[in-house]
């Protein structure tokens, strides 16, 4: 049944007509006479049942009385609520209050939550947003969400981006700040340039200091690229602190061995631990076990929002705290999960420790045996290899 169906069968009324199978001939044929739409539910030995309006219903039933057919009806939807209360009208009224009352509160932000926040306060960003005129009690769609946003960013000079999504009444505002740039380096602390790996220099790009490799050198780890001693006109020396740039050819070496054998847990029955209800900042526990939990439990939450089908979604959730029993169980991977996991890991190393250099080409071979996978990879990279390293004023 479709939707449009479903509301129209609850708006207007809707019936189940139950009757002895031997009238079901005469049912149809008055159905046909009167043009009465029906649509059968059940059609056996016994009785036939068929779904209609309560409008077309009234006629049925008249003829049906009429020849004396005895049948059962039982109906339901708007008018039969409001044929049922009809003597108690605060009921009523109260309903279709509190129904005006939901439509109204879909109109405007019930609930704000942050996130991404790291030195900023939620009651700080909250703030932000208040003097733009956005908070609980706003107009969801009354103003633009990026004009909003923009204001914010420039007013607040730790915000970097901000958005703001909708889920039903609840304004979601998610947050980058701006990341403090490391303190850069003293430039009047004198310095050399040397070099941080085993390489052989391609090139130099001096901006500050004296040069001491040339294209070809081989140099060790630690040694001498880029001096901060400078020689003057008079030919005195002075200290300054050396800038620039040392590209050396490079080889680099990585070994990764996965265990082919290890355990997993897996989970088992699950036994609820608590229940709270949270509306907007608030939480009230309605549901808490006691007890210790075995060594072999780990708990889980879960949040589910409430919602109604067919209006917007409350901020209102159900957070369930779970403790789920587990169990250890020996496992093998196989060689290619084995091989998966090892390239994997191979990628993380390379881009975490060579991700400003240039893979000029590698060289990859794999091993495996009764107990492990074995990968071993060898890279040769162009590469910055100057780092700055203070000079000693000591004597």
């Amino acid at each position: 049944m479709s939707l449009a169906v479903s509301i129209k069968n609850f708006l207007l009324g809707n019936g189940i007509l139950t009757l002895d199978s031997a009238h079901s001939e005469l049912l149809v044929n008055i159905c046909m006479e009167a043009h009465i739409p029906y649509k059968i539910k059940t059609f056996d030995e016994k009785c036939i049942t068929v779904s209609l309006s309560l409008y077309y219903a009234k006629k049925l039933i008249s003829a049906l009385s009429a020849r004396g057919c005895e049948y059962e009806f039982a109906a339901k939807g708007l008018p039969i609520f409001f044929a049922k209360y009809k003597k108690r009208p605060g009921i009523i009224i109260g309903a279709l209050l509190i129904f005006f009352l939901v439509f109204l509160s879909s109109m405007v932000v019930w609930d704000v939550r942050v996130s991404g926040n790291t030195t900023l306060t939620d009651a700080e960003i909250l703030d932000a947003l208040e003097l733009q005129g956005f908070g609980i009690g706003s107009l969801i769609h009354a103003r633009d969400v990026d004009e909003i946003t923009n204001k914010v960013i420039l007013s607040e000079e730790k915000i970097a981006w901000m958005s703001i999504n909708f889920n039903g009444t609840v304004a979601y505002v998610q947050v980058r700040e701006h990341v403090r740039k490391q303190a850069s380096e003293n430039m009047s602390t004198p310095s050399n340039l040397i070099a941080k790996c085993d390489g052989i220099i391609e090139y130099a790009e001096v901006m500050r200091g004296t040069c001491a490799v040339k294209e070809g050198d081989g140099v060790k780890e630690g040694d001498l690229l880029i001096s901060g001693v400078a020689e003057n006109k008079n030919g005195n020396y002075r200290l300054e602190h050396a800038l620039g740039k040392v590209f050396a050819t490079t080889n680099h070496s990585f070994s990764i061995k996965i265990p082919l054998d290890y355990t997993e847990n897996i989970l088992l029955s699950s036994v609820c631990l608590s229940k709270t209800v949270k509306f907007f900042d608030k939480s009230i526990n309605i549901f808490r076990k006691g007890g210790n939990l075995g060594a072999t439990c780990v708990k889980i939450e879960e949040e589910n929002e409430l919602s109604i089908p067919g209006m917007p979604s409350l901020p209102i959730s159900i957070v369930s705290e779970n403790a789920r029993e587990y169990r250890t169980a020996s496992r093998r991977l196989s060689s290619t999960e084995a091989s998966d996991l090892a390239f994997f890991e191979l990628n993380n190393l390379i881009y975490t420790t060579l991700s400003d250099a240039d893979i000029l080409s590698k060289t990859v071979k794999t091993e495996i045996s009764d107990d492990f996978f074995l990968l071993e990879c060898k890279l040769v990279c162009s590469e910055n290899i100057a780092i700055s390293n203070p000079i000693s004023n000591e004597k």
